[in-house]
């Protein structure tokens, strides 16, 4: 068998087996560099297809021990003290479950983050110092996101509990980021459940702090813009969302990075926000308009994502 062909295999196992990669890249080239040494710890579905295909272990392979594979079970385990490796390798894992839910579902990685959380709570209690608040930290993100897949699934009470939590475990964290996403996520909720005054105090509480990052500022104020909108404060909502806009100007010449949880703080992303905050104000036609040219400016796995369902809708 050639490497082209092995490779063709290889892909073709990924595609039918795991969702997680299946749009990713596997070729001649890629094998090379197993087979040259180059890589010597694959991804793991790219392990297994090996495995199955040529009858072998991971062992007979040569293929590497992971380290933080390694580090962050035996931390959950208690046989160490959690360090700040094990805890970067999950947040490492959980960014790239994120990006896969824009092509699958939140059904698809709910499973994943809730075996992520189980972990990360054996790691938060067997952390100590600094390393505990960083622990706690990334325990509210992923109360903060599951409280966010449980919204497209309608498990709303099951998202409140989350949000709650994640708000509770930010503070604890001292983390005002995570803080202000809990919060702003949990105003959504209730916008969306039609709760106006709750929205409208939870959007408040989440833009108090303004140390945390542009791109989630700019969500909270159009998010406020939208509140304002729906319970008939049109002026102040123009307002607001003339003030919203300017700040994605200000977005795109930011030289701060965007964080792991907030790679959608993008101007397609945003044009979706005010088409939203458009039908609010009445302005069925120009909100159908900006929601198409937001559709049309995501990237390609974004225009699926059920998140960008209700802008689907909107654009028809």
């Amino acid at each position: 068998m050639s490497r082209d062909e092995l490779a063709s295999l290889v892909a073709q196992w990924i595609t039918e087996h795991d969702p997680r990669h299946r749009f990713s890249a596997f070729d001649g080239n890629a094998l090379g560099k197993l087979e040259r040494g180059v890589v010597k710890r694959p991804r793991e579905d790219v392990r297994m297809a090996l495995c199955e295909l040529l009858n072998a272990t991971e062992t007979e392979l040569g293929f590497s021990p992971d380290e933080e594979d390694e580090r962050v079970s035996a931390a959950a385990s208690g046989r160490l003290h959690t360090d700040a490796r094990a805890l970067a390798a999950i947040a490492d894992a959980l960014a790239h479950l994120r990006q896969l839910e824009d092509f699958t579902s939140a059904a698809t990685v709910l499973p994943n983050v809730l075996t992520q959380r189980a972990t990360v709570r054996e790691l938060a209690r067997n952390a100590k110092g600094n390393v505990r608040k960083t622990a706690i930290g990334l325990l509210s993100e992923l109360e903060q996101y599951l409280g966010w897949l449980s919204i497209p699934m309608g498990r709303w009470n099951a998202s409140l509990a989350h949000l709650d939590r994640a708000s509770v475990l930010a503070v604890e964290a001292d983390d005002a980021f995570r803080l202000s996403t809990a919060l702003s996520f949990s105003a959504y909720r209730h916008l969306r459940r039609a709760d106006l005054s709750s929205a409208e105090a939870l959007n408040a509480a989440a833009a108090r702090d303004e140390r945390v990052h542009l791109g989630l500022r700019t969500y909270v104020t159009f998010q406020r813009a939208e509140v304002l909108a729906r319970a008939g404060s049109k002026n102040e909502a123009l307002k607001t969302l003339n003030k919203a806009e300017n700040m994605v100007g200000r977005l795109a010449n930011d030289d701060e990075p965007l964080p792991p949880s907030g790679y959608w703080y993008v101007p397609s992303f945003f044009r979706g926000q005010r088409a939203f905050v458009l039908r609010a104000l009445g302005d069925a036609k120009e909100a159908r308009r900006v929601a198409q040219e937001a559709l049309d400016a995501m990237p390609p796995g974004w225009k699926t994502s059920e998140w960008a369902v209700r802008r689907r809708k909107l654009a028809s």
